[in-house]
């Protein structure tokens, strides 16, 4: 061991303050000795003893601090020990060894450590157990099990976490349980209240008698509890509510059949305005008296369910075989048949609640066929080329594009609502005792054959025009002065610009000047010279206003609108270029 020369240094002072101690002790000793006479020997031994005493004592002290460092040792041991000991129980990372320090020093610094690991530990056992207090609190009054820690567990930061999470899942639980239990609470009052009873178990009572600071039960069986009493109450409630509806549904009926007047309604119903018990009973008190003057009034009782039941079969398209089937099968004027006729109401009121869609798209296909079939008759009638006031023309152009547009879309829509009516009723729904597939094909045939009449009757009168023209070919026309021929042509050509002025003060159809138009076909051929006709006779024509236009009224027997379309069809210019019916047909295909 080497020694430091500071520490050489001290040791041979102490060296010569021991020897200088040593010499002087000897000769105080020698000096008593003297005094006492003592012998050699005697001082021999007394020496060796003194010497002995020394040595004994450096001994004694040598074992002294030999001890001490195995005290320390020992500690440090033990020390470093628990400090391993604590991290792992704490989760933590111990800190590294210090190499080189003394063992005092060391002792030290590993004291220090064990008492910093201790507080740690301290803390958080403290920590967990108000944790521990708080949540066994929150679970005893939810009735839940607390976070198990083992006792005599040091807790990790991980145990603490958890222990605080279950503690706010905790909290959460209670603040919903708390809200529930308010709304099943104030639920029940309500419900009571509605049902005009009072609580009737003990358990309801101390539910509706607890205060808003006490500790009211939250457990999931209480709350359980509580739900079942609410919903039974509930159900009491809605019960009522219905019942209470069926009767002032019944009442109203019997009131409009009976004519009572509105003051005498409303007078009634503000007495039982709710659907409280006793409300009940006086509307059940209410329909017994009207009853009584249904018996007495049951013909007119009959007379007007049977107009309310045709609304209602109209609205729903039952056909006819159904209703003459219903009414021959109950043609008497008694209670029996008044409960008949109500059960009949009843039936098609809900049938048409239940299949209100398929039916107003019933409703919407036939009225844009309707309207199909009114725009078609309206394009027949020529004079709507000349009514272009008001832009008519053009707004029957956008109704023709809605109903090519909407039709198909809505046929196509009502078979398939139709098809999922089958697959739930399992059988097909019926329009007017026709299956609705077999009526909308049925309209489309009746469309297309009155589309294949109207032709074969333009065909026919187009023959029949023809040979008309040709018999008019075949015959050999007047001489006419050439002056009074032009003036005639010019009155009968209603198309020329050229009008003499008196023609400006007659008021002339336009649906005739439309159907004039072909007459030009008839005029006189130009097949002989004219040379030859004028050798003939001439006939004297007075051009008079008015006799010109005497030819229209005659030729309108025999010149139709279809002869008219048919010219127009032949033209350059085609004024309807827009037909509804090509376009409907295209749509369907």
């Amino acid at each position: 061991m080497r020694f430091q020369p500071a520490a050489v240094h001290q040791c041979e002072i102490v060296k010569d303050i021991v020897l200088e101690e040593h010499d002087r002790t000897l000769q105080q000793l020698e000096a008593i000795w003297d005094e006492l006479g003592l012998l050699d020997d005697q001082r021999r031994d007394r020496r060796e003893a003194f010497h002995t005493h020394i040595l004994n004592l450096c001994q004694r002290i040598l074992d002294d601090e030999k001890a001490l460092r195995a005290r320390i040792n020992s500690r440090i041991v033990a020390n470093t020990q628990n400090i391993i000991k604590l991290s792992e129980e704490l989760c933590v990372t111990p800190e590294e060894e210090v190499d080189g320090l003394p063992l005092l020093d060391l002792d030290a610094l590993l004291q220090e450590r064990i008492d910093k690991l201790e507080q740690i530990k301290e803390e958080r056992l403290e920590n967990l157990k108000e944790l521990q207090e708080k949540d066994e609190g929150l679970c005893e009054l939810l009735c839940e099990t607390p976070y198990y820690i083992p006792p005599n567990f040091v807790p990790t930061l991980e145990d603490i976490s958890n222990v605080e999470k279950h503690i706010k899942a905790m909290e959460k639980e209670k603040e919903e349980r708390e809200k529930t239990f308010a709304t099943l609470k104030a639920g029940l009052l309500d419900f009571l209240q509605e049902l005009e009873q009072s609580p009737e178990d003990s358990f309801l009572q101390q539910i509706l008698c607890s205060d808003e600071d006490e500790d009211v039960p939250l457990g999931k069986a209480d709350l359980q509890q509580l739900r079942t009493v609410h919903s039974d109450l509930e159900f009491k409630v809605r019960e009522n509510e219905a019942k209470s509806l069926e009767l002032r549904e019944t009442i109203k009926h019997l009131w409009d059949l009976l004519q009572i007047p509105v003051e005498d309604q409303e007078a009634f119903l503000a007495t039982a305005h709710k659907h409280t018990p006793s409300s009940i009973a006086k509307l059940q008190e209410e329909l017994r008296r009207l009853k009584v003057l249904r018996e007495q009034n049951l013909s007119l009782f009959i007379e007007k369910l049977q107009e309310e039941l045709t609304e209602w079969w109209e609205k729903c398209c039952v056909g006819e075989l159904d209703r003459e089937a219903f009414t021959s099968s109950h043609p008497g004027a008694d209670e029996e048949t008044l409960d008949v006729y109500e059960n009949e109401v009843k039936k098609w009121k809900k049938f048409h609640q239940d299949n209100i869609g398929i039916l107003e798209m019933v409703n919407q296909f036939m009225n844009l066929y309707v309207q199909m079939w009114e725009l078609e008759e309206k394009a027949k009638d020529p004079s709507r080329l000349f009514n272009t006031r008001g832009g008519a023309l053009l707004q029957e152009e956008k109704a023709k594009k809605k109903v090519r547009n909407e039709l198909p879309r809505v046929e196509t829509r009502l078979i398939e609502l139709g098809k999922e009516w089958e697959e739930r009723e399992g059988k097909p729904f019926c329009i007017y005792g026709i299956p609705l597939e077999e009526h909308i094909k049925a309209l489309w045939e009746k469309h297309e054959a009155r589309k294949e009449q109207e032709k074969n009757k333009k065909q026919n009168e187009k023959g029949n025009l023809d040979s008309k023209q040709r018999m008019y070919k075949g015959t050999t026309p007047a001489k006419t002065p050439v002056m009074s021929r032009k003036r005639m042509l010019v009155a009968e050509d209603p198309v020329s610009t050229k009008r003499p002025k008196h023609v400006n003060q007659l008021h002339i159809s336009p649906t005739k000047l439309q159907t004039i138009s072909p007459v030009k076909a008839m005029q006189t051929p130009r097949t002989r010279p004219l040379a030859e006709r004028n050798h003939q006779a001439p006939e004297v024509i007075i051009a008079k206003p008015m006799v010109p236009f005497k030819p229209i009224e005659e030729l309108q027997s025999t010149i139709t609108y279809d002869t008219f379309e048919e010219k127009l069809r032949s033209s350059s210019e085609y004024l309807n270029s827009t037909m509804l019916e090509p376009r409907i047909s295209e749509n369907r295909k």
